[in-house]
C-alpha cells in the first residue's frame, strides 16, 4: 500500500501524550516533520527532550483560542514551510450530570472539543489552499454514536464534531482538502484512566467483542492512513475503532459461553 506520506508536515493538536504522542511516532515512522501544541510547558519540554533529534516542532498553544491556533500555524509554516495534515486531537473527558454539572465546565468542553476542532481547521486551511491539497483529521469517539451518562457533555461534544467533518468535508471539497474523524473507543490513556476505576471489575471490558481495552498505538496507524493517499475516497465521514464496541447488544455473550466449553 502506497501511504506517500515521507516528507509531509503534519499538526497535531494535543500530542504530547496519549493517542496524539502515538501518532506523533507513526508519522514520524513514515518519514514525516510534525508540530505539536499544548498547554503545559512542562510536557512540551518532556517532548522536546524525548524527541530531540528529529523533525518536530513543540509549541505552547490553547486549542480554545482563534489566535493561538493561528499563532501556531503560522509558526509550523514558518519551521517547516507549509502544513500538509492537521490533526485536531485534543479534547477533554468531564464528568458530570448535565442537570448539575457547573456551567463553566460545560461551557469549556465545548470550547475546547467542538470550537478547537474548528479554529484548528480554520487555522490550517489558508495553507492547505497554497500547496493546492490538505487533510483535516477530528478526533471523534465511540461516543459520538453513543454518549455516556454523567458524562454527557463528552458524548454531546463529539457528536458535534461529527457533523462538523461532515460539513467541512463538503465544504472544503472543490479545495481539494479531505476532513475525516476517528473514532475510538475505550482506549487506556491518560485522559480515561480516572474512568476505569469508576467501574467494577471488568464492566468496560464487557462492552466489547474483544472483551479488552484498545491501546493509543492501535489508534495512530488509523490516523495515518486517513492521512494518507491510500484513503483519498474518505471524506465527510468517521472511522470507528472500538474493538467492537455494543456492536450486539451482548458483546460479552461469546465469551461466557467459551469459559464453559
Amino acid at each position: 500500500m502506497k501511504l506517500n506520506l515521507k516528507g509531509k508536515i503534519v499538526v497535531i493538536t494535543g500530542g504530547t501524550e496519549g493517542i496524539g504522542k502515538s501518532c506523533v511516532i507513526a508519522f514520524l515512522e513514515e518519514g514525516c516533520s510534525v508540530a505539536v501544541c499544548g498547554r503545559s510547558l512542562d510536557k512540551l519540554e518532556a517532548f522536546r527532550k524525548e524527541f530531540d533529534g528529529q523533525p518536530v516542532l513543540a509549541v505552547q498553544a490553547d486549542v480554545s483560542k482563534p489566535e493561538d491556533m493561528e499563532r501556531f500555524a503560522a509558526a509550523v509554516a514558518e519551521h517547516f514551510g507549509g502544513i500538509d495534515v492537521w490533526v485536531n486531537n485534543a479534547g477533554i473527558y468531564p464528568k458530570g450530570y448535565l442537570a448539575e454539572m457547573p456551567l463553566d465546565l460545560w461551557q469549556k468542553t465545548f470550547d475546547i472539543n467542538v470550537s478547537g476542532v474548528l479554529y484548528g481547521s480554520r487555522a490550517a486551511i489558508p495553507y492547505m489552499k497554497k500547496r493546492g491539497k490538505g487533510v483535516i483529521l477530528n478526533a471523534a469517539s465511540f461516543a459520538t454514536i453513543m454518549p455516556t451518562g454523567g458524562r454527557g457533555a463528552y458524548g454531546i461534544t463529539k457528536a458535534a464534531v461529527g457533523h462538523l467533518t461532515k460539513v467541512m468535508g463538503a465544504e472544503l471539497a472543490p479545495d481539494n482538502i479531505r476532513v475525516a474523524a476517528y473514532m475510538p473507543g475505550f482506549v487506556a490513556t491518560e485522559l480515561t484512566a480516572p474512568v476505569i476505576g469508576e467501574y467494577e471489575g471488568n464492566a468496560i471490558k464487557r462492552q466489547v467483542a474483544q472483551n479488552r481495552y484498545g491501546t493509543p498505538e492501535e489508534i495512530a496507524p488509523l490516523v495515518v492512513f486517513l492521512a494518507s493517499d491510500a484513503a483519498s475516497f474518505i471524506t465527510g465521514s468517521g472511522v470507528e475503532a472500538s474493538g467492537g464496541k455494543y456492536c450486539v447488544q451482548n458483546p460479552y455473550a461469546a465469551w461466557e459461553r467459551a469459559a464453559t466449553e
